[in-house]
This record gives structure tokens, C-alpha cells and sequence, in this order.
């Protein structure tokens, strides 16, 4: 798939614990199922891990897929026989390499509670299908407004294809949730609590519908609703930029130093799409001078990935205005970062979109989706590649909302570039016993920059929404923005922050 495809990037933290606390904390889950120690990236505690053997499709007996696991054992076991089960998102991440992401996010659920991870089918050590791509040097140096972006997508389609050579049917939503509920039986918990964010959100859903008995509650972090395409998230993307535009009008600091940045972007995104710029940058982690053709998707692209974070989006308004004085190297370390935030298993993501998204696509849909720059390029996209993937179309059963009375609390960040508060509550609508909280100054997953975590580990003791304590996400977490390349202007606008 084309190198500049679509991520769903998810940015969190780290934590941890010790190791004779490691040692005891999945006493129960080995009465049924192998385990051998293990370490992840981020974290120094010795976790334990696993693998079931799961059918690798519904029509085959023979074929099998190796789904690993991994369990962050709980700080002090009161419930041993719960677990809170972590969705990755993407889709395409793989739930085992961000362990420590996932550690910091139930950082309080842990205190009790022993938290499993598994590698979605497709994703990390569970039959990864991931293509070649190129090194960011070549990224770099791609021009890809030189050639038909159809044609280009189409190739890179059909080498991965071959590359991968799999039926992406068999790693769909659907197809996966049955992996999820063999790590349950195999470890021997009688109930989990669900943590997903952004895709995850959308397996999780999916995993409560096939398994409400095995479902304790579930806690939706970025909601991306059953019945919503993710083609819709170029609707969110322009919010979140002109959430920017905003906030830079409404800080005397940024308007003084930026006082058209709006229009400046506009000029620079119509003077690229006429002709792409061709500079010399320094390398975002050798340090050497390389080429850079910068293109209308390569600006648009960095500055949607920047939108994620508060670190990055703070120097959103610098990046602009020094590109549009000339100087590229503040861009280019944008670029450079967004190379390194996804870890997306770009064939699983291609299951799940051409399986789910690109079926379920009507007419209206096209036309309003084709609104936006990413919405008409995912769907130019999804139209090149999924008639060469062939994946089967999920049943129209799988778009309806999901119907439970179990307490499902769902999570929103006012400054989501992905998934929006309207979305949560799209996936309210036939939830009995919900409750949809929205942190205003957060952007993408809620928990891991705000105190959603300490909300979620009092959710999951009470299995109840009215003693919770949800003031704190009021609490504005937007960082100042960069004034210059050294750093932002301190103490210059009510309510943000430089922390």
C-alpha cells in the first residue's frame, strides 16, 4: 500500500511495576495455558506471554494462526479471576509493542487487576502482514505528485499482495474477535473489563457482541462507532486544524507572531499543488543533509499527524510560517516523526478497511466525504486497492450499533482529529447504561493525557458512573505554542500551559 497511507496513530506514556509482584500476579492464568517470562520495550517489568493456536478461517480445519499474548500482572491481585482485556487501535498496531502505552493508561485499573494485550490476527508476532516500505531518506525524496496516484497505489497494492500472498478475509473484525475470547479460556478469567481506543474501540465493540458473557464493562477511548466509516475522518482532520487556526487568533503571543496563519497555509498548500519544492534538510536522526521534495499530501500529511499531540501541535503554527519564509527544517522534523508513530500493519489495515469501510460506502457518503482532502484521498485510495485485496465484505449485520445494558463508559477529546465527540455518541444509541465523558482540550486517547486513567480504574471498581471524579477533565492540557525554534513564550494566554 501507497508509503503515505492512512494511520490511525495512537500517542500514550509508560509505566511500571516490580518483578516479584510480576512473579505471582498470574497464578490462575497458568492452571491453563503455557506461559514463559518476557520483556517489552518501555517496561521493566517481567510480563508473561503465551500463544493459542485459533483456525485461521471459518471454511478450514487444517490452517492455523499463532495468536500471542502478553499479561501485565496486576500491582496487588484482588480479582483473580478478572483482567482488563487491551484493544490496540490502527488498525494495525500491534497491542504487545505498546505495552507500556497500555500500562500507563490503566495505570489504577492494574492496581487490582492483571491486564492482558494480544496481538490482533495480522498485527506484531500474531502473523504480521506488513510490506516492505521505503527508509525516510526515500520518503523523503518521493515525489508523488509526479506520477498518477492511482497507478502508483495500484502497484504497491499488488506487490504487497504478493508479497503477503493471504486472503485478507480471514483478518477482518469479525474474523478476530473469536482470537480474543481463546486468550480469555486459555488464561482462565471468568470476566474482563475492555479498554480500546480508536480502532480498538471498534474490535471491542465487536468482541462484546459476539461474547456479552465473557464482559464485565468495557471503556471506549476514542470512539469510532459500528455504523461510522472511517473514510469520515477527514471531517475531523479540518476541525481539529481550524481548532488551531482558532486558538492561535485567541492567544496574544501566536497572533502577534502568526497573525495570518490561516491564509499563510492556504497559500502554501495552492503554491505546492501548482509545483512541489525541492530543498536540502538535515536528516531527522542521522543528521545528514538529504533531499526533500515537499508536496501538497507531504505538508498536509505531517500537519494532520502533528494534530494527535499537544507536543506536536504546538508547533504546528512555527512549521507553517517558516515554511512559507523559506526555511523547511522544522517541516522535516515533522515528517520524520510521523515515520515513527505508527508500527501499522499496513495488510491488516487493508483487511479491515476494504473489508468494513469500502463496502458499506454509498453515494452520499462519496459525496460528502470527497468534501474534505483525506476523506476524497481515502477514498480514491480505497477504491484503487480493494479490488486487488478481493476481501470478502463483512455482513450488514456487523454496522448496526451495539446493543448491551452492561455499563460502558466511552471517552472523548474535544480536540480529536479522528474521532470526534459526535461519534461516541452515535455509539450510544443503543446503550442502555452509558455514560460519555468529553475532556475538552484532549485530542486523540483520552487517557493518556488526561486523569482519565484514575477515572477508569474507579469505573471499573464501581461498575458505576455516579462516584466518579471527572472534574479533572476539564482541566486544559493545550501546550503554548513554539513562538521560535527555541520553545514557546511562557505565561502568555489564560489557560495553557507549557508542561
Amino acid at each position: 500500500m501507497n508509503k503515505y497511507g492512512s494511520h490511525f496513530v495512537k500517542l500514550f506514556s509508560s509505566g511500571l511495576a516490580t518483578l516479584a509482584i510480576a512473579c505471582s500476579g498470574i497464578a490462575t492464568a497458568q492452571q491453563n495455558t503455557p506461559l514463559e517470562a518476557c520483556y517489552v520495550e518501555g517496561l521493566q517489568d517481567r510480563l508473561m506471554c503465551g500463544s493459542v493456536s485459533q483456525p485461521l478461517s471459518k471454511n478450514s480445519s487444517s490452517e492455523k494462526v499463532e495468536i500471542h499474548f502478553a499479561v501485565i500482572p496486576a500491582i496487588k491481585q484482588l480479582h483473580p479471576n478478572e483482567a482488563v482485556l487491551a484493544f490496540a487501535g490502527g488498525p494495525g498496531q500491534s497491542a504487545i509493542e505498546v505495552a507500556a502505552i497500555f500500562a500507563r493508561n490503566l495505570k489504577y485499573a492494574r492496581e487490582n487487576r492483571d491486564i492482558i494485550l494480544v496481538d490482533q490476527r495480522g498485527t506484531g508476532k500474531s502473523q504480521l502482514l506488513q510490506c516492505d516500505s521505503g527508509s525516510i531518506k526515500e520518503q523523503f525524496a518521493f515525489d508523488d505528485q509526479a506520477l498518477s496516484f492511482i497507478t502508483f497505489t495500484q502497484e504497491e497494492t499488488n506487490k504487497c499482495k504478493a508479497q503477503l500472498q493471504v486472503d485478507l478475509s480471514n483478518f477482518t473484525t469479525v474474523a478476530a474477535a473469536s482470537d480474543f475470547e481463546a486468550v480469555r479460556i486459555a488464561l482462565g478469567y471468568d470476566k474482563l473489563h475492555l479498554y480500546g481506543a480508536s480502532y480498538g474501540t471498534r474490535i471491542a465493540q465487536e468482541y462484546l457482541r459476539q461474547y456479552p458473557e465473557s464482559v464485565a464493562s468495557a471503556t471506549l477511548d476514542g470512539v469510532v462507532p459500528m455504523q461510522q466509516s472511517l473514510v469520515a475522518i477527514g471531517d475531523a482532520i479540518d476541525g481539529a486544524l481550524n481548532e488551531v487556526f482558532l486558538d492561535c487568533m485567541a492567544d496574544n503571543a501566536c497572533l502577534k507572531q502568526y497573525p495570518t496563519l490561516a491564509n499563510d497555509y492556504a497559500e502554501l498548500i495552492a503554491s505546492l499543488k501548482d509545483k512541489p519544492i525541492t530543498v536540502k534538510v538535515r536528516h531527522p536522526r542521522t543528521f545528514e543533509e538529504i533531499k526533500l521534495v515537499i508536496t501538497e499530501s507531504k505538508l498536509r500529511g505531517a500537519v494532520r499527524m502533528a494534530l494527535y499531540s499537544h507536543t506536536t501541535r504546538s508547533l504546528i503554527p512555527l512549521v507553517i510560517d517558516s515554511a512559507k519564509r523559506g526555511n523547511y527544517s522544522p517541516l522535516a522534523g515533522l515528517l520524520g516523526n510521523e515515520t515513527t508513530l505508527g508500527g501499522i500493519a499496513m495488510g491488516m489495515h487493508s483487511a479491515i478497511t476494504c473489508g468494513e469501510d469500502w463496502p458499506n460506502l454509498t453515494e452520499p457518503d462519496r459525496i460528502q466525504y470527497s468534501q474534505s482532502y483525506f476523506g476524497k484521498m481515502m477514498i480514491e485510495s480505497l477504491d484503487a486497492i480493494c479490488p486487488i485485496w478481493q476481501v470478502e465484505p463483512v455482513d450488514e449485520s456487523f454496522y448496526k450499533p451495539v446493543k448491551t445494558d452492561l455499563p460502558i463508559l466511552l471517552l472523548s477529546g474535544g480536540l480529536d482529529p479522528a474521532t470526534p465527540p459526535s461519534w461516541a455518541e452515535l455509539a450510544m444509541v443503543n446503550l442502555s447504561n452509558a455514560k460519555h465523558l468529553v475532556a475538552p482540550s484532549a485530542t486523540h486517547g483520552v487517557a493518556a493525557q488526561t486523569c482519565a486513567n484514575k477515572v477508569i480504574g474507579q469505573f471499573i471498581n464501581t461498575l458505576t458512573f455516579s462516584e466518579l471524579t471527572t472534574d479533572c477533565l476539564d482541566k486544559d492540557n493545550r501546550k503554548q505554542y513554539f513562538m521560535n525554534i527555541n520553545g514557546p513564550v511562557a505565561n502568555q494566554s489564560k489557560g495553557k500551559t507549557n508542561d
